[in-house]
């Protein structure tokens, strides 16, 4: 004698299905800045049902990975623009017929972007030494000491 399951009628529960395009798109909007209101108009649903999508499993690690996506993006941009942001940083700096205020803000800008830069090298030559240090310990060889000093 065999026992049937029960055949279950109808969509899968939300919580076993996958994000659906349209909710993924709404959720996109929402990383790039639209309000709840405006994403569940792009997704094409209702802010009830995105509510009810937003408790998904994967809801928040989605919108993180959006969220991400935009964050590396808007890096690269600043990242192409650097020297042409530089130069005309230092342009202003430099210029004579720049006010006093304005080259004084310019000036401490460059500088603390230079500090920055020397803090940030010098800060990937203490990691590569602790990263080293921790080889060598997993490697069953005994470390060199890590002198690492106050900034």
């Amino acid at each position: 004698m065999t026992t049937l399951m029960p055949r279950r009628r109808g969509k899968p529960r939300r919580e076993k299905m996958d994000l659906p395009p349209n909710i993924q798109k709404a959720f996109i909007a929402r990383a790039n800045g639209a309000n709840w209101i405006e994403a569940a108009a792009i997704g094409e649903t209702t802010t009830q049902n995105l509510r009810e999508w937003r408790r998904h499993r994967d809801a928040d690690n989605f919108i993180q990975q959006a969220i991400n996506l935009n964050l590396s993006d808007s890096h690269q941009k600043f990242a192409d623009s650097a020297p042409a942001l530089a130069q005309e940083l230092i342009d202003i700096a430099l210029d004579k017929n720049t006010r006093s205020y304005a080259k004084v803000q310019a000036i401490d800008t460059a500088f603390k972007i230079l500090q920055q830069g020397i803090v940030d090298r010098e800060n990937r030559k203490e990691m590569a030494k602790i990263r080293e240090a921790l080889d060598a310990l997993e490697g069953g060889k005994a470390p060199e000491v890590i002198d690492v000093q106050p900034g």
